[in-house]
């Protein structure tokens, strides 16, 4: 797919119908969408890549990534400062439809990507738990209500990452007593590269894996894709790419 024009979100991934993730975006910023089967193509494709603030990678297969791409979108996080978000599904990460393992992508990650497939589900849910400090970039669900997701990437993060959002695994013995067991995975990773901010989302915002993170908040927000939404989804996601375009 040949890019036209310089919106501030580039968003690769995803299918028409999966548009949850872009519609909460387009609420907050404009917004650029190649889907997940189109690699991107035309001969303005690298320079323009780097005319973005943020490229977001939802279930976008690596291989749609040349290694010029890649080497691109390098130079734009790290020498221009441009932010990069990878979030979790079966084609990002060591997901088995395009893993991004031993990738320049994946030197970019605050984390660690398996050489296997790298999937991981939780049927009773995973829950989604801020760790206590403060930060920008989860400002507005830090103290609320927690949410689950039921599956992500089984990433782990770097030396020198931060890690904002942990998981929180819901086992039931036989008893049907609850507990949690807290995952080896961050569900929400952060670092600086360079001279760009970068995040690893493990879990896909989109379902099945989404879960009730879809529905958190009590209010409801209508997306101009068509969907509707919890509140404090559209503010996770916001808040998350305003911190990794520097706006806060």
């Amino acid at each position: 797919m040949s890019l036209s024009k310089s919106p501030e979100v580039l968003f690769l991934g995803e299918g028409p119908r999966a548009n949850y993730v872009e519609g909460a975006l387009s609420s907050a910023f404009r917004v650029a969408r190649v889907y997940g089967n189109q690699p991107l193509s035309g001969a303005d494709a690298e320079p323009r890549l780097r005319e973005f603030g943020l490229l977001v990678l939802s279930d976008y297969r690596s291989d749609n990534l040349t290694s010029a791409h890649q080497e691109t979108l390098a130079t734009a996080v790290e020498r221009d400062g441009q932010g990069l978000l990878m979030i979790g599904g079966w084609s990002s990460f060591g997901g088995p439809r395009g893993s991004y393992y031993g990738s320049r992508v994946a030197e970019l990650l605050p984390v660690d990507i398996a050489a296997i497939d790298d999937r991981v589900n939780t049927p009773l849910g995973t829950v989604l738990v801020p760790r206590p400090e403060s930060h920008p970039a989860i400002q507005s669900v830090h103290g609320q209500e927690h949410c689950v997701v039921v599956g992500y990437n089984g990433v782990r993060a770097k030396s020198g990452a931060t890690v904002l959002v942990d998981g929180y695994a819901l086992r039931l013995d036989g008893r049907t007593t609850p507990t949690l067991e807290r995952s080896d995975t961050p569900v929400l990773t952060v670092w600086e590269r360079g001279a760009g901010r970068v995040a690893a989302l493990a879990p896909d915002m989109m379902p099945h894996w989404a879960g009730g993170i879809l529905d958190w908040g009590e209010q409801r927000m209508a997306l101009s894709t068509g969907n509707e939404v919890g509140h404090l989804y559209v503010a996770f996601l916001v808040d998350l790419c305003r911190w990794l375009m520097r706006l806060t």
